[in-house]
């Protein structure tokens, strides 16, 4: 026993031996005793044991990850930040070994300069130092890491390894390009690590997956399934490739996957996923789906599956779908919204079919509502969830217009009935109202299914729905007044009949904006916000009188027709429903003011729809019977706009001279420069817009007095020049500001903008000053004034905080508010604003888009508006001059 303690003594002192030379090594000595030392050092108390507190680190990490199984997972389960914090001790203290290591055991030269030849794990040290601060999600700070290890380490295969996660670091903050020069780099290195190799084929898929080059992501995780041995990381690559094969329409592939995966025995969430995409992938074609039918029913029976019975029957309305049970399918969607359980994406899912399936057909009424419950449910980071939106927004633009006409003709019907009759029928409309909203109760409290195209069509002066409405079809009013007189006789017809004490209420008010407004209330009152005596009122209130309210009513009726059939074309792409909507417009108005503008629309949708009768009949029509327009002009030479556009007269070229000097502050030049023109282009086109120029240098340099006075010259002296409305806005504001506070005039037309006119009194000035207005109900609306201010000004702080937004509250008219918002350089500016405004729903969340108006406006046009409370003509040149 004591000689074998002898025999070990040798190795005993060597080890005392060499734990006293280490003790007293150092880092600048490049000796073999030096280097073990070191090296062992670096790699057992640093590396080594910061290696192992980070592998610690990620299972947990991994599990915090939360997949969302309604969309294609993520090839990592990095997790997010706020979830990250739980592993920050494990990181902290990777940082503290990795940093040690780093600064006791990094040899230098006698020059103080590192060796890293003479180290072997100071470089891995830095890589595991780059990856803590990477899952820290202190990106910015791995990629300085990394990119000292790229550039330190030329030798090491670390090289390539810090180069891959540099690119993983570009991938999560989105910097595409960056990413994908680095994995280009990759690719051609011979070098690379082996035992790496499927880690980089990784990397390559979440870059390919993230631009959504599904075809390079799926060679990527075929490889790197294979290449793989973590047997987690296998069945997921396996779950992502199912998933994708599934969203192209390659179901047997998808379908041959997933049934791999749950032979696998994944995890339950995974293999109970995985069966159920299966059902949605499964062929009718290629046999009996009884046994995923068996499947997905003894799923149903499990009570481990009670709180995910939505995906079941989702999973079955799959099957239905290609078994081509379309009926089936859609009662197995309404089945997986009403089991829903506090599963929102779920259930947007399930509505998103819905509004597929309608939008098909198409059911663009019923694809409206769908799609508005899946916005509703759908949580904004699903990745299609921009697109759903505008396609939401796009039909809710389609069913405003609908019902635009609906209630139009229906109330142009109804003005052809007497006064008695008229109250006698919105007697009737109320009570059928009424026993349906009853009905309506009684089903939900029944725990009908709830199908949102059905609630709708709630009120039927705003939602009729076509000839079904009662009011839009004569016979079923003749039929209503027959059935009327079997249950009451013959009644004297006044108001209030039914009543014993009777009131009478019906206003004569002839006003077309007061008929206007009180059908904008027809639709809240409809929500039951008013008593019944007032929402009779109303109703009969919204009936046309005379030839000036039923002119204003067509009108209606032609703008909605003309977007209509826009919307279908531009946004939509029904080219056959925007030809038929178009040729509807011209067949009821031939006359209107959009009849050259739909017969060109007309002669472009039927040359792509292959009609060539149809397209050479309307294109003859423009070339014979408007042969001196643009459009004719444009289908002679289809260059036109590009070769008018490119066209600079010496005149132009001068001007705009002018106007970039006016905008750099030369405002001695600018006058100097108008006398020039009088002299060298006289009585010229621009002329206006050179003494335009001239004043606002004048506003500049001289007393406001004279500012003034130089406007006033311009109102005087252009009268019938869009000119004289900028002159005029200018004035209206400084009146309304004060002279201590003179508008900040930036810009000024181009000469090609100012070309540009309206039929009514606005005036187009692209490059002037712009603000974006907001007008809804003050009070009574859907609409809180005081809470929207609020919502906008979150919007306003996160999206826009560096542009220092200006807000005014303003009362429009008597029942409507307008919310300012300014200034903005130009119209391109304010339409960025108007247009992320409009569609962000943290702010408008479900209401109605008919419940407010978004407009940029010009600052020579707001006065005009705000005096003129012109709405209806601002809506035309709006959609002439701005969408």
């Amino acid at each position: 026993m004591i000689s074998g303690a002898f025999k070990r003594l040798p190795y005993f002192l060597f080890v005392l031996v060499f734990c006293a030379c280490w003790m007293s090594c150092s880092n600048t000595k490049d000796t073999i005793v030096n280097r073990t030392a070191h090296n062992l050092s670096a790699h057992y108390n640093g590396y080594y044991n910061a290696g192992l507190k980070l592998e610690e680190a990620l299972d947990k990490l991994a599990l915090s990850h939360e997949d969302h199984y309604d969309r294609v997972l993520t090839v990592f389960q990095y997790a997010d930040a706020t979830k990250a914090k739980a592993i920050y001790p494990q990181l902290e203290d990777i940082l503290k070994r990795t940093t040690t290591s780093i600064n006791r055991h990094t040899m230098y030269d006698k020059r103080g300069n590192e060796k890293p030849e003479s180290e072997k794990w100071i470089d891995d040290n830095w890589l595991l130092y780059g990856k803590a601060q990477f899952f820290k999600h202190d990106y910015f700070e791995a990629i300085e890491t990394f990119k000292f290890v790229e550039a330190t380490y030329k030798k090491e295969p670390t090289r390539f390894l810090a180069s891959m996660w540099l690119a993983k670091s570009y991938l999560e903050l989105t910097e595409l390009r960056e990413a994908e020069e680095k994995l280009d780099y990759l690719r051609n290195q011979s070098e690379f690590p082996q035992k790496n190799k499927w880690e980089i084929e990784a990397v390559n898929a979440d870059f390919y997956l993230q631009t959504k080059n599904y075809d390079k992501t799926i060679q990527h995780l075929i490889r790197a399934a294979v290449l793989v041995r973590d047997r987690e990381k296998k069945i997921r690559y396996n779950f992502i490739l199912a998933q994708l094969y599934q969203q192209k329409g390659e179901f047997k592939q998808a379908y041959d996957l997933y049934t791999k995966i749950v032979k696998m025995n994944p995890k339950y969430e995974m293999a109970f996923n995985s069966r159920l995409n299966r059902a949605r992938c499964y062929d009718s074609s290629s046999g009996s789906s009884e046994s995923v039918h068996k499947e997905l029913l003894k799923m149903q029976k499990d009570p481990k599956n009670k709180d995910f019975m939505d995906q079941i029957y989702y999973a079955l309305a799959g099957l239905s779908k290609n078994e081509g049970k379309e009926d089936e399918e859609i009662k197995f969607l309404n089945l997986s919204i009403t089991s829903s359980v506090g599963n929102q994406n779920q259930k947007a899912l399930s509505y998103l079919e819905l509004a597929k399936i309608f939008y098909g057909k198409p059911e663009y009424r019923k694809a409206q509502a769908y799609y508005d419950s899946t916005i509703t449910n759908m949580s904004k980071d699903y990745p299609d969830y921009t697109d759903i939106l505008t396609r939401r927004n796009s039909l809710t633009k389609l069913v405003k217009y609908m019902k635009t006409i609906e209630t139009e003709d229906s109330l142009q019907q109804l003005a052809k009935l007497s006064l008695q009759e008229q109250s006698t029928f919105v007697d009737k409309y109320l009570s059928v109202e009424a026993e349906k909203k009853a009905r309506v109760r009684q089903e939900e409290q029944s725990n009908q299914i709830f199908d949102p195209s059905k609630t709708a069509n709630a009120n039927a002066f705003n939602n009729a729905q076509g000839s079904n409405w009662y009011f839009y079809n004569p016979q079923a009013i003749s039929f209503g007044l027959n059935e009327f007189l079997k249950k009451f006789g013959n009644r004297k017809l006044e108001d209030n009949w039914k009543r014993s004490k009777k009131q009478v209420s019906v206003s004569t008010s002839e006003d077309p904006v007061e008929k206007e407004n009180s059908l904008i209330q027809v639709g809240n009152d409809s929500l039951g916000s008013k008593d019944t005596l007032n929402r009779r009122d109303n109703l009969l209130k919204s009936i046309p009188s005379g030839d000036e309210a039923i002119s204003k009513s067509n009108s209606r009726i032609i703008e909605a027709y003309y977007n209509i059939g826009m919307i279908y074309r531009e946004l939509l792409n029904d080219l056959k429903a925007s030809a038929e909507t178009f040729e509807e417009l011209l067949r009821r108005f031939p006359t209107c003011k959009y009849q050259l503008q739909s017969y060109y629309q007309l002669y472009r949708t039927y040359a792509v729809l292959g009609n060539s009768t149809k397209s050479d009949y309307y294109k003859n029509i423009i070339l014979n019977e408007h042969s001196d327009t643009e459009y004719a002009e444009i289908i002679r030479n289809p260059n036109y706009a590009i070769e008018k556009a490119n066209k600079k007269s010496n005149l132009d070229i001068f001007y705009e001279e002018t106007y970039r000097k006016y905008l750099n502050g030369e405002y001695a030049s600018v006058i100097t420069r108008k006398n020039e023109s009088d002299l060298q282009f006289p009585q010229n086109v621009l002329t206006p817009k050179f003494d335009m120029l001239k004043t606002l240098a004048i506003g500049r340099t001289q007393p406001l007095a004279v500012f003034e006075a130089s406007l006033n010259d311009i109102i005087r002296t252009y009268s019938s020049d869009s000119i004289k409305d900028v002159a005029q806005g200018i004035l209206d504001y400084i009146h309304s500001k004060g002279s201590e506070n003179i508008m900040p005039l930036e810009t000024l037309p181009t000469s090609e903008d100012t070309t540009l006119t309206s039929d009514n009194q606005f005036s187009y000035l692209p490059d002037t000053l712009h603000v974006v207005v907001l007008i809804f109900q003050n009070i009574g609306g859907p609409l809180n004034p005081e809470q929207l201010k609020n919502k906008i000004s979150d919007f306003n702080t996160k999206f826009f905080n560096s542009k220092n937004i200006s807000f005014q509250d303003l009362l429009f008219d008597h029942r409507n508010k307008i919310f300012i918002f300014k200034s903005f350089k130009d119209k391109p500016d304010a339409l960025q604003y108007s247009s992320l405004l409009n569609n962000h729903d943290e702010v408008f969340g479900n209401v109605s888009t008919e419940a407010y108006q978004i407009y940029v406006v010009s600052v020579n046009n707001l006065s005009l508006l705000l005096r003129l409370k012109a709405t209806d003509q601002y809506e035309d040149f709006y959609r002439d001059f701005y969408r």
